[in-house]
């Protein structure tokens, strides 16, 4: 077995002469890092509820809530913000159907998504899939309808 010693002596004297190569190992090793997610933590889909961290629309700060995840990028991903509060009154928001899976109350999902970081995605509550994710799209154009109309 090689001498630690000797091979951290190598190791020195090589840097020494191509320092660029530390710059390269070093770059690999973010690359490999970057690319490999941390065990244990799922990779949202879209059609699923998640609890993010969304902002407050006047940016004065966030609320852990839960959202309907609508597409997802390398960093970024498209959702809906789901609240309990009523908003029936509203022409931005449509009620959940009742019995959608990850949420346990009546809800109203706002029908203008936003941009956020996969990293505000805290933690998956429900899968309600691909036929929730067209029922939303459909919301959304028919709220669009009556103003393209107008």
């Amino acid at each position: 077995m090689p001498d630690p010693e000797s091979s951290v002596a190598v190791l020195t004297a090589v840097l020494q002469e191509r320092p660029w190569l530390a710059v390269v190992a070093v770059a690999a090793l973010v690359a490999v890092l970057r690319l490999v997610r941390r065990p244990g933590r799922p990779v949202a889909r879209p059609g699923e509820v998640w609890f993010a961290r969304v902002p407050f629309e006047d940016g004065s700060g966030a609320k852990d809530r839960p959202v309907l995840v609508l597409s997802v990028g390398p960093r970024t991903c498209g959702v809906a913000r789901i609240t309990s509060q009523d908003k029936s009154t509203r022409a931005d928001h449509v009620r959940v159907p009742p019995g959608t899976p990850g949420l346990a109350r009546a809800s109203w999902i706002g029908l203008r998504p936003l941009t956020l970081r996969r990293s505000a995605l805290r933690r998956r509550t429900g899968e309600p899939g691909a036929g929730f994710l067209t029922w939303y799209r459909d919301a959304v154009a028919a709220a669009d309808a009556p103003r393209a109309r107008g």
